[in-house]
């Protein structure tokens, strides 16, 4: 998810910067991404333009070999061992390559597809991500535009679109600004709300099984707990939606998500795959290093939370799921891991369950698990240190249940 709020902080660090431009320093060069989806039916033909690089030295690219290939540009261009590295020239820097929209995630499901009527795959894999030298203190201003096939109707994403249909993208935590997220694009169909403070969209192929109307009014059931839990809520949401061939799942992006069709938006167990999904699209918390626990377990914890809260479950329900969650991952040892697994997942679940309980009982119930995703949330990337460090300032005091759970002991 990006931040589009300048935290108080930022202010202050900005007012020098301000100082600059108003001495007629500019500091921003423009960055113009170009997709082009008419170039072929396996893959995009994809640009990036810079009018004026006279503030960018190098820009070096991290290339995939499944989906990046026939990279060209002007100036100096050097590529080897995976990597691209630019060194555009001072005026009218043009960079191209080809990106595979067909990529198979894992078994038979696909993660990005290509079909006649419609496209759907992640800015992410568009543009690779780079390492940029520039003058101190350049930035991008970024913007994305799609040429489409003639019988294609539009594209969406979670990136806010200009009234020429461009999209803007800005990230106030890169200097180089990169689409990230879901985008689909094609014959849509598009379901919308605009609530005070985020637009949520829900976008399908015509003709897929995806109940846009279901989709969108659960999230909006479930919205003013989800937004009371996490505080602010991003300006633009977008849920994608498709069937097969797609993975048969959910996948979270920065400002959006994935769900495939056939999948319920509440599971037999009582847990939301959706609900997951979007508490990872709205907080961005990952977990540090093998502390995956903390991002899945927070999210897997207030998928059926969320939900109880608001209303879609009873006590009782909510204490089967517990029960389910304990029997399914009673054989769990430890929450370490790079990747957690989905009986990990469910442990780290019941242990923020418990969390959340002390830090009520240390409060007299004034504080909650809630206050803790906040704190998470303005550091992104966390460690266990960091979840302590979080409770620690929250209650006063060290968790015992992070202090003393064996599966949270180093090894060895």
């Amino acid at each position: 998810m990006k931040r589009y709020l300048l935290p108080l902080r930022n202010f202050y660090t900005a007012l020098p910067l301000l100082g600059l431009l108003t001495c007629g320093h500019t500091l921003a060069y423009e960055l113009r991404y170009h997709a082009d989806l008419t170039h072929s039916d396996d893959h995009a033909r994809v640009s990036v333009e810079i009018p004026d690089a006279s503030d960018v030295k190098t820009i070096d690219f991290n290339l995939d070999k499944d989906f990046h290939s026939q990279v060209e540009a002007n100036g100096e261009l050097a590529i080897e061992d995976g990597r691209a590295v630019w060194q555009p020239p001072k005026t009218d820097a043009r960079l191209t390559l080809n990106v595979q929209l067909n990529h198979q995630r894992r078994g038979d499901g696909y993660d990005s597809v290509r079909r006649e009527d419609f496209a759907i795959f992640r800015g992410d894999d568009l543009i690779p991500p780079a390492r940029v030298r520039t003058v101190k203190g350049a930035e991008s201003e970024a913007s994305l535009r799609f040429t489409l096939p003639e019988h294609w109707r539009s594209v969406n994403s979670g990136w806010p679109k200009t009234d020429d249909g461009q999209f803007r993208i800005d990230d106030p935590k890169r200097r180089f600004d990169r689409p990230t997220g879901w985008f689909i694009a094609g014959k849509l169909g598009t379901r919308r709300e605009r609530l005070p403070d985020t637009h949520i969209a829900v976008s399908a192929p015509l003709g897929n099984a995806v109940k846009r109307m279901d989709v969108l009014s659960f999230v909006l059931l479930n919205w003013p707990t989800l937004r009371e839990i996490v505080g602010e809520t991003p300006p633009k949401i977008l849920i994608v939606g498709a069937g097969d061939p797609m993975w048969r799942g959910g996948l979270s992006g920065p400002n959006s998500l994935f769900m495939h069709a056939d999948r319920p938006m509440v599971s037999e167990n009582g847990t939301s795959t959706l609900l997951h999904e979007l508490f990872h699209t709205v907080t961005s918390i990952s977990g540090k290093g093998e502390d995956d626990w903390i991002a899945e377990g927070l999210a897997e914890y207030y998928s059926f939370t969320i939900l109880h809260r608001a209303g879609g479950m009873t006590d009782e329900r909510h204490t089967k799921v517990i029960k389910w969650l304990e029997e399914w991952s009673a054989e769990v040892e430890t929450l370490f891991a790079t990747s957690s697994s989905g009986e990990r997942t469910a442990r780290a679940a019941l242990l923020f369950a418990d969390l959340d309980r002390e830090i009520r009982q240390q409060s007299d119930d004034e504080k909650s698990l809630d206050d803790v995703v906040k704190a998470l949330i303005s550091i992104g990337d966390v460690s266990l240190a960091d979840l302590k460090s979080a409770v620690k300032t929250l209650t006063q005091h060290e968790s015992q249940v992070l202090e003393n759970s064996e599966l949270l002991a180093p090894e060895g």
